[in-house]
């Protein structure tokens, strides 16, 4: 067993070796955390300003979110954009 966990190891330092040779150089800002593109409802509905049933109904009737495990997250994105119009 801890010769094929060698071998894991050996396999994953080379793939780390290729990546790095191949992947462009990159500047600080593009090393920044990106914000994540889906909330929960009630994350989006504090950050929004609007009652989490709203938040909700936007999900399945607007096209605004995804259930997940029997639980709705809402696209950022799309709810900047309602905010917006």
């Amino acid at each position: 067993m801890s010769e094929i966990l060698a071998r894991i190891d050996l396999a994953i330092a080379e793939l780390v070796q290729i990546r790095s040779a191949l992947a462009p150089e990159t500047d600080e800002s593009s090393c920044q955390p990106q914000e994540e593109d889906f909330v929960d409802t009630s994350t989006a509905a504090e950050r929004f300003n609007l009652p989490r049933d709203t938040v909700r109904w936007l999900c399945e009737n607007k096209g605004m979110g995804e259930k997940r495990g029997g639980r709705w997250y809402v696209s950022v994105q799309a709810m900047r954009d309602y905010k917006r119009d």
